[in-house]
């Protein structure tokens, strides 16, 4: 598994970023960080342009030929400065797995997951990113793990799996005896459905059954 480097991750007993990273309240030492690495490139350089183009539009622009005010020239920075810092969200997801669960953040939204919980970790086809299914049947996406990020996310979701099935608790195996036990109800079920009289309908449906289905006439060619 290559080392865990914006995007990728690494499972060796120590986090990627910090030796004291944990999942916030269920972990210890973080043993796995998943971050996007094209998407927060992409947002990043799209952050720059915009807060770029409007500290540009705030310097430069003029109403009428009369420079714009202080305040206004403040005003044009300031959008562009919330529209960087908006279009930056798309880098915010990460994951922060330990032994005891992961924390999960995406774009809005941080979540806890103890293991035993998850029931596995999914990439749908077609998917954007991967996801987590629960163990009450629900999905939460997991968009630190994204479709363009390609090798450096299969790296992500086997090393992610892999801790997943190290540290979530197994299903329990069930004893021979529980599974004999469980082959003779089902065989005096059985039985008890057999001797019980039938109703009206049953028996006619039953006798229908046993002759077969009835031949069909032919029709007569009229003249």
């Amino acid at each position: 598994m290559p080392a865990a480097t914006d995007g990728a991750a690494q499972v060796n007993g120590t986090a990627q970023e910090s030796g004291t990273a944990q999942v916030s309240g269920t972990a210890g030492p973080a043993t796995l960080v998943i971050r996007p690495r094209k998407i927060a490139i992409f947002g990043a350089i799209s952050a720059i342009a915009v807060l770029a183009t409007m500290i540009v539009l705030g310097l430069l622009l003029q109403a009428d030929g009369i420079p714009m005010r202080a305040v206004d020239k403040i005003g044009f920075m300031s959008v562009g400065l919330f529209g960087a810092a908006t279009i930056m969200l798309v880098a915010r997801p990460k994951i922060t797995a330990g032994v005891s669960g992961m924390s999960v953040r995406n774009v809005l939204g941080d979540t806890v997951l103890p293991w035993p919980v998850v029931h596995k970790i999914a990439f749908p086809p077609g998917s954007h990113w991967a996801l987590a299914i629960l163990a009450d049947d629900e999905t939460l996406p997991l968009m630190a793990i994204q479709a363009m990020d390609k090798g450096r996310a299969v790296d992500a979701l086997k090393a992610l799996r892999a801790l997943h099935e190290t540290y979530a608790p197994k299903a329990p195996q069930r004893s021979p005896e529980a599974i004999e036990r469980d082959r003779r109800r089902q065989v005096a079920e059985a039985a008890a459905a057999a001797a019980r009289p039938l109703g009206r309908l049953e028996q006619i449906d039953r006798d229908m059954a046993a002759k077969g289905p009835k031949p069909k006439r032919r029709a007569r060619n009229s003249s």
